[in-house]
C-alpha cells in the first residue's frame, strides 16, 4: 500500500576527466618523437661522422628505450602515480642534459626538446609538474655552464637558455591557471541551469549514476530522489506572465538551496520540475522530513513582485535502493518511478508526497 504524507504545519530547517591517459600519451610521444630525432641524428652521423655525433645518437637511442619502458609500465598501471610522474619528469630533462653534455655544439639542435618537456609537463599535469621540469632544466643549464667545455666557453648562451627556461615556465604557469579557470567555468556552465543556478539534468544524472554505482557497506544510510512539481505555477504564468513566473522559479530555487543540507543536491529538470537528491537518509521518515521542508519553502512564498501567488508541490519520492531492488539502474529508471509517484500525489490534492513502489519501475 502506497504511503501518502500530508506535510506538517511547521517546517523543518536543514542547515559538488575523460578517458584521456596523459601518462600513456606522453610515453607514446617519447617513443615516436625520440625515434624521429634518432633518425635525424643517424643521418647526420652518417653524413658527418664524429665521436660526439655518435655519442649523442647513442644517448637518444637510450631515451627511446626509456620511452618504450615507460610506455609498457603506464599501459599496465591501474592508477596514476605522483612518484612515477615526478621520476619521469626529472628523467626526461636529465637524459636531454646528458646528450647536451656529451655532444657540446653537435647537440645544440636538441635545445628545443627542453621547452617541449616544459610545455608537455605544464599542459598535461599542471603547475607542480611544470615546476619540477623547470627546476631540473635550470640545474642542467648551471651544470653545463660549469662542467661542459662548449657551454663553459659560451656562458652568455647558458645564461640566455636559463632565462628562457625560467620565462617560459612563468608564462606557462600563468597560462595553465587561466586554462584551468576557463575549464572550470565551462564545466560549471555545462552543469548549471541558467535560470535558477541549480544543477541541471546533466549534472544530476552524473551524481545519481555515481550514487547508484558506489558500493555501500551494510548499515550505510540511503539516498532518495524527490521529484517536485509545482502546483499552481501555470496559473501564475497565465495571470502575471512568464517574467513573473521566472521570478517565482528563481525565488523557489534560492530558498530551496538555502534550506537543504549542504550534502544534498538541488536541481531543476526544466519547466516547473525540480529535484532534491537527499543523501544520508536513514528511512522514509527522514525522506518525509526533507519533503516537509520543501513544502514549507513553498508555503513561505506568498507573493512575487508584490503580486499574490499560491503555489504548492506534489512530490514523488524514490529511494535509490528501491531501484536496485527492482534491478533497475540509472537516473532514467529512478525518475520514471518518481514521476509516477508524483502524479499519484497530484491526484490526491495539493501538497502531497507519495513514495514510489516496486511496480513503478515496470517499463511497460
Amino acid at each position: 500500500m502506497e504511503q501518502v504524507h500530508q506535510p506538517a504545519r511547521r517546517g523543518y530547517a536543514f542547515a559538488w576527466s575523460g578517458n584521456r591517459n596523459p601518462e600513456r600519451e606522453q610515453a607514446t610521444l617519447r617513443v615516436w618523437m625520440g625515434a624521429a630525432v634518432l633518425l635525424a641524428y643517424g643521418v647526420f652521423s652518417w653524413l658527418h661522422p664524429s665521436r660526439d655525433a655518435l655519442l649523442v645518437m647513442r644517448i637518444i637511442a637510450l631515451y627511446v628505450s626509456y620511452g618504450a619502458i615507460t610506455l609498457l609500465i603506464v599501459s599496465r598501471a591501474t592508477s596514476p602515480s605522483q612518484i612515477r610522474l615526478t621520476a619521469t619528469t626529472i628523467a626526461d630533462q636529465s637524459i636531454l642534459g646528458l646528450a647536451l653534455a656529451a655532444g657540446g655544439a653537435i647537440a645544440l639542435p636538441l635545445i628545443w626538446v627542453m621547452f617541449w618537456f616544459l610545455i608537455g609537463s605544464g599542459c598535461r599535469y599542471g603547475k607542480r609538474t611544470l615546476a619540477v621540469s623547470c627546476a631540473t632544466a635550470l640545474v642542467i643549464v648551471v651544470t653545463l655552464s660549469i662542467g661542459q667545455p662548449w657551454w663553459n666557453a659560451n656562458i652568455p648562451a647558458a645564461i640566455g637558455l636559463g632565462l628562457s627556461v625560467l620565462a617560459a615556465s612563468v608564462y606557462l604557469s600563468v597560462l595553465v591557471d587561466r586554462l584551468g579557470n576557463a575549464n572550470r567555468d565551462l564545466a560549471r556552465q555545462a552543469s548549471t541551469d541558467p535560470l535558477t543556478g541549480l544543477s541541471n539534468r546533466y549534472a544530476l544524472e552524473q551524481i545519481v549514476d555515481r550514487a547508484m554505482t558506489t558500493p555501500k557497506a551494510d548499515g550505510d544510510a540511503a539516498t532518495a530522489l524527490l521529484l517536485i512539481d509545482l502546483d499552481g505555477f501555470k496559473e501564475v504564468n497565465d495571470t502575471y506572465g512568464h517574467a513573473v513566473g521566472d521570478m517565482l522559479l528563481q525565488s523557489f530555487a534560492q530558498s530551496l538551496a538555502r534550506r537543504m543540507r549542504k550534502s544534498d543536491t538541488t536541481a531543476r529538470l526544466g519547466g516547473d520540475e525540480f529535484v532534491v537528491l537527499a543523501h544520508q537518509v536513514r528511512d522514509r521518515a527522514a525522506v518525509l522530513a526533507v519533503a516537509d521542508s520543501i513544502h514549507s519553502v513553498l508555503g513561505a512564498i506568498t507573493s512575487v513582485q508584490e503580486r499574490p501567488v499560491s503555489v504548492s508541490a506534489s512530490i514523488g519520492a524514490c529511494l535509490l535502493s528501491s531501484a536496485a531492488a527492482a534491478h533497475q539502474s540509472g537516473m532514467t529508471a529512478v525518475l520514471r518511478a518518481a514521476d509516477r509517484a508524483m502524479y499519484r500525489a497530484k491526484s490526491l490534492g495539493e501538497g502531497k508526497t507519495v513514495f514510489a513502489e516496486t511496480r513503478d519501475f515496470d517499463t511497460n
